[in-house]
């Protein structure tokens, strides 16, 4: 079984960014989704009417995940299926703080609720089952994403092939961050370029946006996707895209 994965962080659409503001660049943002052409989607920092817009241009898309308050209200970091041998056998959205099934529930410090969206899936095909994993860690608190990283590793079912997809805001040496996923068996997806360009466009930016895999997993390619449909730049960020085989 050969799936594609990616991650994006779509910027969320009430950011106040001048000519790269939401309206403005909506249309990329979904043609670059569409490029992608993954089985298995990731998007980070998304509100509502940001996902029922990519819902009608991007229709083959199924979405899971709530918001950071809970239903649809607030960010949130939605999974997108769109293979249809693939078939969505459980999914959930855990808070990551003292009380993860509590919508709203934060750790200390933060700004905001953090979450992650996790699904199980079957490709009916071969049978074969995978989990996968959805997130966006605290941007100023490294404690913060230390304990989030520790919660995500405990709750996801290692047992089976899994992926985890997210902006981690941490840079490929932050150990402290990535280093409770490694010790459960992940690794990091390794790719040449950086993924954050605050709307400058550059390559050269950190590298916070990652794929993290089991190792039932093999990579057969992988890469920053530096699109511009039309000329104009998608997000801050950089989607990054995975061909893996199970």
């Amino acid at each position: 079984m050969m799936l594609r994965f990616a991650t994006f962080n779509i910027r969320n659409g009430w950011g106040f960014d001048w000519l790269n503001s939401w309206p403005f660049r909506r249309s990329a943002t979904a043609a670059a989704i569409d490029a992608l052409d993954a089985d298995v989607l990731g998007l980070q920092e998304v509100y509502d009417f940001q996902r029922r817009y990519l819902d009608r241009r991007l229709p083959g898309e199924r979405w899971h995940g709530q918001g950071r308050n809970g239903g649809r209200s607030g960010e949130q970091c939605p999974i997108a299926v769109t293979d249809p041998r693939l078939t969505v056998r459980d999914h959930r959205t855990a808070w990551f703080g003292p009380s993860p099934a509590t919508p709203g529930n934060r750790l200390p410090g933060a700004s905001f609720p953090r979450i992650a969206t996790m699904l199980r899936c079957r490709d009916e095909r071969s049978g074969a089952e995978f989990v996968v994993a959805n997130t966006h860690l605290d941007e100023r608190i490294e404690a913060n994403r230390l304990t989030s990283a520790e919660q995500l590793a405990g709750w996801m079912d290692l047992g089976l092939p899994a992926v985890v997809l997210g902006d981690l805001n941490a840079t490929p040496d932050e150990s402290d961050v990535l280093g409770p996923l490694e010790a459960v068996g992940l690794r990091r997806v390794p790719i040449e370029g950086g993924t954050t360009h605050r709307f400058s466009g550059r390559h050269d930016g950190p590298t916070i946006d990652h794929i993290l895999v089991s190792p039932h997993w093999t990579v057969e390619d992988a890469a920053v996707a530096y699109e511009r449909p039309g000329g104009r730049l998608p997000s801050d960020h950089w989607p990054v895209a995975a061909t893996l085989r199970l």
